[in-house]
């Protein structure tokens, strides 16, 4: 994770925005007048806590992340943003060891890889004619287009080089697939191959949203293993993910629960019935690392495993964990507003929902959705629940099964807080146990107290790392191909709302990598970029921090008239920019050869990118002028503001669009042409 991204993470922009303007609830977003353009009536400026992002839908028309909103309201240049917001978020930025450095390079260059490899195998299960079957699956499973594309589902076809040729084409080594998990190695024939092959892929992100692995289904009725999951590497791993946590955490932050299942399909079914706080996990029990994750954005967690025997023994091992992990206390500093905050005990509400006999989640969404937030509300606490499995099937005339029972409920009974509902649980046990209450109190006195925990700091693996992170945003929606001509009917093409930002960044990293190398470009297409029109490259065009800086430093380089070598280049930032620029470096370069099309290449790629903004901020004016107009007393002024904004947005997408194909009828010419006279 950068440094920005982690900045990000632990900052709400909220918060920081509402120290300099008067902000008020609106939906789920917050509005006020704008801080950069004079208004005293109408608020136009609207803070979006889902995308931690602002933008004005008046005079100014902009918008951005925080760093903009920071770097615009103070006036202020990345660096100085950057180093006053490390201060508030706590977050050193130390310089980076010259490993260190390699390091974080390295993995970002895997993450691209991950990344490019999730679109990959998505195209092959939309596309490919071998895919077919895999389509009749998923279609089988009733998921729909627009769940495919939420989560990126694709095929591996079943070869055993197909994935390795494609990526070795891209510029990406045998060792580089390795280290992302795409390869597996038989070190005793000295052969490598697809790791994944002829099965339904399924991406694993991150909580940031990153590509760090894949989980691979089979498709043939006796397939072995049924899911075929990356191997552990330096990015993934099972104990410290959870499947859908990226795209769930808003959602659970909204609901103030966290529903916990076993299945990839469980969390696609749930989040294509609206049922989104829902997330997975990756092994046979949750382990602490999950927990620790899930506790940033609620205390409230509903464990919905299978009803199996097997089920019910992860469940077990589950509860435990999340006790041993949610009920300590825990000392956490942080410097926020000058002023140090402790965390007490955390008082976490865990239940476990009882699923009917031989469904899981998965089938009861599909068959029935109205039945899931039936059995949510009919979740039963730890303590009840395990009383109700222990004693479901006991032999009342058994005395020693009785007392084992006794033995194992009583200690989870004394670990409870609240005196008030130990006494509960002892007389629900004594119920159930059809015996009296006070044996379970003499029993209770007779063992000893189980040593109290002793409360714990969290750990600080690094110097970015002491305080507890904010959530950050789920990523906004990422552009379509560049070269994809398929388009709907209002003009916004469908990639848009099925891709991640990661692909977004990718384009954007691919657009500086080319700059960089070969600073000129930029100059050609901005040429290109005001035949249509257009107004040149700008930093609003980039999504990250670091990005839009560098950008700068492209356009500074191109009226240079010496030659300035990477490693020059790097030596004259600072460390962020530095790092930023050693991962661009590693980015595959368009060959001398190709040149004469990059110019054009690289503008499409800006107005696709431009268009997938135009996009967001259509879909969110539409948004906020339906909202305006169901208020109980409705704004006038402010209807206006949005109408006017949406007739503007949709004017913008029409002459992106106009754009793009004014430069795909060019491009088919000079094909042409090319081709007659050869």
């Amino acid at each position: 994770m950068s440094v920005t991204q982690e900045i990000k993470d632990r900052l709400d922009i909220i918060d920081i925005v509402s120290e300099q303007v008067s902000l008020r609830k609106s939906g789920k977003n917050y509005a006020g007048l704008c801080p950069f353009h004079s208004n005293t009536r109408t608020p136009s400026f609207y803070v979006f806590p889902d995308t931690q992002t602002w933008h004005c839908f008046g005079a100014c028309a902009e918008g951005g992340d925080l760093f903009n909103y920071v770097m615009k309201k103070q006036g202020w240049d990345f660096k100085e943003t950057l180093t006053y917001l490390a201060r508030r978020a706590g977050v050193q930025l130390e310089e980076l060891s010259p490993q260190q450095q390699k390091r974080r390079v390295a993995e970002d260059k895997i993450v691209d890889l991950l990344t490019a490899a999730a679109e990959y195998f998505h195209q092959l299960l939309l596309h490919a004619p071998e895919a077919k079957f895999a389509r009749d699956y998923v279609e089988k499973r009733e998921l729909t287009p627009a769940t495919l594309a939420t989560f990126q589902v694709g095929f591996a076809l079943n070869a055993w080089d197909a994935c390795r040729t494609h990526f070795n084409n891209q510029g990406y080594s045998d060792d580089d697939l390795l280290k992302a998990g795409l390869l597996s190695e038989n070190e005793e024939r000295g052969t490598r191959y697809d790791r994944f092959r002829n099965r339904l892929i399924i991406p694993i992100r991150d909580s940031n949203g990153r590509v760090v692995g894949f989980g691979a289904r089979t498709l043939e009725k006796d397939g072995i293993p049924k899911y075929l999951n990356s191997p552990q590497t330096a990015l993934f791993d099972k104990s410290h993910l959870l499947f859908g946590l990226d795209g769930a955490k808003r959602h659970v932050r909204e609901a103030q629960q966290a529903v916990i299942v076993e299945g990839y399909m469980d969390v696609m079914q749930g989040w294509q019935a609206g049922f989104r706080n829902i997330v997975a996990q990756m092994g046979t029990a949750l382990t602490e690392a999950q927990l620790q994750q899930l506790k940033r954005y609620t205390k409230r967690f509903v464990i919905a495993l299978d009803a199996d025997a097997a089920g019910m023994a992860a469940t077990m091992r589950s509860l435990r964990v999340a006790r041993e992990t949610l009920d300590r206390e825990y000392e956490v500093h942080f410097d926020a507003h000058g002023l140090v905050r402790h965390e007490g005990r955390l008082k976490a509400d865990i239940r476990v929902m009882m699923l009917p006999e031989g469904k899981d989640p998965d089938n009861i969404i599909q068959e029935d959705p109205t039945q899931w937030p039936k059995l949510l509300e009919q979740a039963k606490p730890v303590v009840a629940y395990v009383i109700e499995m222990l004693t479901r099937d006991l032999d009342m005339g058994d005395a020693k099964a009785k007392t084992a029972v006794a033995e194992t409920v009583l200690p989870l009974i004394n670990d409870v807080a609240n005196p008030i509902e130990r006494d509960h649980y002892r007389q629900e046990l004594a119920r159930a146990l059809q015996i009296d209450a006070r044996s379970l109190r003499m029993m209770a006195a007779s063992t000893p107290p189980p040593q109290k925990r002793p409360a714990v700091k969290t750990a600080q693996p690094s110097a970015y790392n002491h305080m507890p992170s904010f959530s950050g945003p789920p990523p906004p929606e990422p552009p379509p191909d560049p070269y994809s001509s398929a388009m709907p009917e209002n003009g916004i093409p469908s990639a848009v709302k099925s891709k991640t930002t990661l692909d977004s960044h990718m384009r954007e990293a691919n657009f500086l990598r080319q700059c960089l190398e070969y600073p000129h470009m930029l100059a050609q297409v901005n040429r290109v970029l005001n035949q249509q029109a257009e107004i040149k490259v700008s930093p609003s065009d980039f999504a990250l921090p670091e990005d839009r800086a560098l950008l700068e430093l492209a356009y500074e380089r191109a009226q240079q008239k010496t030659v300035v070598t990477s490693a020059d280049l790097c030596d004259s930032l600072d460390t962020v920019l530095a790092v930023r620029v050693r991962t661009l470096m590693a980015l595959p370069l368009t060959a001398v050869e190709y040149l004469d099309r990059l110019p054009e290449r690289l503008t499409m790629s800006v107005l696709d990118l431009r268009l997938a903004k135009a996009g967001e901020q259509l879909e969110r004016a539409q948004q906020l002028y339906r909202q305006a107009r169901v208020e109980p007393e409705v704004d006038t002024d402010l209807l206006l503001v949005y109408a006017r904004q949406v007739a503007n947005t949709h004017k913008r997408i029409q002459k992106i669009n106009k754009a793009k194909d004014a430069m795909s009828s060019t491009g088919r010419r000079r094909s042409e042409y090319g081709n007659g006279r050869s």
